[in-house]
This record gives structure tokens, C-alpha cells and sequence, in this order.
């Protein structure tokens, strides 16, 4: 799935002297099979832009377009689908394919372990895709795979949700939505309240995910995962983006950062202090890399 942002607006409090342009004038594209941060401070825009893109709210002004791979009822033939969410389309008449983007495009918003309700992870992880269309049985055995694939074996799906730890439930939520099948999930702070080893394994889970062709956008204030997982950054400030491109080259500019109220990785701020000292470390990503440069430094 190509999901094509073209300048929406969303604005809250509009007859109110509070006004304001939550979201103002944005545009980006994200491709099928990226991995993408988003960073920001508090305020600066980055969960309402995720909640426009799977039409949990839509835009005041502009449009979003998801263009992908559909099968014809008819003919079992694929075809490619175009769906468009503007102010104009969908406040003005019936909303229509608006299921089939959210059966596509998911999204976990952050302390999403909070959305568990069912007696057992299994009715947990098959309801949302039942509610798709997604036949009982077969969102059943889909559950079985699933839950080893965010790092669960098969018998949690009988126990409570609510007797497992944090981590766990994070990762059942996670699986709720992945029985939907989606080619795109949206994470809203997916590491916050999770402690070192949770926060490895989430986003172990999310990398895997993405190797396997899944399109994985994060919403993080942790700039080091951003660093080390992403490839793509796409900065928001006011509501608007300032800044898309590559993770490392825009991480990598410290004062950037500083000047946009954000705190420069500690990774990097480490390789510059070194570097600073005489050590060649140039271009680093994640603590493997650094330890490497090190070693050939000491070695020289």
C-alpha cells in the first residue's frame, strides 16, 4: 500500500479564541515496506497525523489518498484501488471504503494493553478480525501464529489478558491488530512504560515485522530506537513537518535538534566525543556499530 498525504489541515477549537492548527498544511508519502520514526516534541502534531490515517478522524482541508492491491469479487482478479478521505467525501455522504482502509492500515496507540477486554488472548486477538470479515475458524488458527510471532507460544491463548505483565499485554494488543492483516501499522509511543528488555523485544517484533514486507511507522520521543531501527525520520514542529529524510542524516545533526528542542542521541553524542578526541568512528547506527569502530581505533 502507497499512502499519499497532500496538504491536510485539521483544526481544533475552531469557534473558540483557543484555535488552533493541530495539523497545518502536511504533506509526505510513505511507501510499502519502509520503516519510518516520526519525532517531535509533545504537542507538535505527530498522534493526530496518525489518527488521519485510517480514518479515525479526517481532515479539516486537503486529502489522503491510499492507493493499493484489491481483489475483485467478481473475477478473483487483483486490480489496484484508489480511496480517497477529504472533509469533502466523507462528511457530505455515506463513508464508503473506509473498512477496507482500516482493515489495511492499523494503528496502536500508545499503553494499548489498556484496550484488552475478552476473557481469554485468543478472543482478544481474533475479535477486531472478525469485526474485518475475516471468518471465526480461520482468525483462530491465524491467532496461533500470531501469538509466536510477537514472541508468545500458543498456550497464552487461553489465559487472561489480565494476568500477564505489561510487556505481555502490549504484545497481545500488538497482535490484535496484526490479525487483521494490515500492510501498514502505525505505533504511537510503543515503547513508553516498557522497561530495557521490553522495549528490545517490541522493537525486535517490529523489525521483524518489517523485513517481512510489513510498513512500519513509530511515533517515538526515544531518539536512539529512532536511530537504530528506522531508516526515515520525518520531523514534526506546530504541526507541520520540518524536516523528512534519512534517519541517521537528520539524528546526526545535533544542532538541528537543539534548536528544535530535542535532545541529540546518546549514541551520537557519544561517537562526536570521540570522535572529538581522535578516534575515527564516522557513520554509526546502533551500540554493535560503535563497539566495532572502536575496536579497529584500538587496533591502529
Amino acid at each position: 500500500m502507497q499512502i499519499k498525504v497532500n496538504n491536510i489541515v485539521k483544526i481544533y477549537d475552531k469557534d473558540l479564541p483557543s484555535k488552533f492548527n493541530a495539523i497545518d498544511g502536511v504533506s509526505a508519502q510513505i511507501n510499502q515496506g519502509e520503516f519510518i520514526s516520526i519525532i517531535g516534541q509533545t504537542g507538535s502534531g505527530k498522534t493526530t497525523f496518525i489518527e488521519h490515517m485510517n480514518g479515525l478522524i479526517f481532515p479539516d482541508a486537503g486529502e489522503i489518498e491510499f492507493v493499493f492491491t484489491d481483489v475483485d469479487k467478481k473475477t478473483n482478479q487483483d486490480f489496484q484501488r484508489k480511496i480517497v478521505i477529504s472533509k469533502k467525501r466523507f462528511f457530505k455522504r455515506k463513508v464508503k471504503g473506509l473498512k477496507s482502509i482500516r482493515k489495511r492500515v492499523g494503528v496502536v496507540f500508545q499503553f494499548a494493553e489498556y484496550q484488552l477486554f475478552e476473557q481469554t488472548i485468543e478472543k482478544d486477538i481474533i475479535f477486531g478480525a472478525i469485526s474485518m470479515g475475516i471468518p471465526k475458524k480461520q482468525a483462530i488458527e491465524d491467532a496461533k501464529e500470531i501469538i509466536e510471532l510477537v514472541g508468545l507460544d500458543q498456550s497464552f491463548l487461553q489465559r487472561s489478558p489480565f494476568d500477564l505483565s505489561g510487556g505481555q499485554k502490549r504484545r497481545v494488543a500488538i497482535a490484535g491488530i496484526l490479525a487483521m492483516k494490515p500492510d501498514v501499522i502505525f505505533f504511537d509511543e510503543p515503547t513508553a512504560g516498557l522497561d530495557p528488555a521490553g522495549i528490545e523485544e517490541t522493537l525486535k517484533i517490529f523489525d521483524k515485522l518489517n523485513k517481512s514486507g510489513k510498513t512500519i511507522v513509530i511515533a517515538t520521543h526515544d531518539l536512539d530506537n529512532a536511530l537504530t531501527w528506522t531508516k526515515r525520520t520525518i520531523v514534526f514542529q506546530n504541526g507541520k513537518i520540518i524536516k523528512d529524510g534519512d534517519t541517521y542524516e537528520i539524528l546526526s545533526d545535533n544542532e538541528f535538534l537543539k534548536n528544535n528542542r530535542m535532545q541529540p542521541t546518546k549514541l551520537l553524542s557519544f561517537a562526536s566525543e570521540l570522535e572529538r578526541r581522535g578516534m575515527k568512528i564516522g557513520r554509526v547506527t546502533n551500540i554493535d556499530e560503535l563497539a566495532e569502530k572502536i575496536n579497529k581505533n584500538m587496533e591502529e
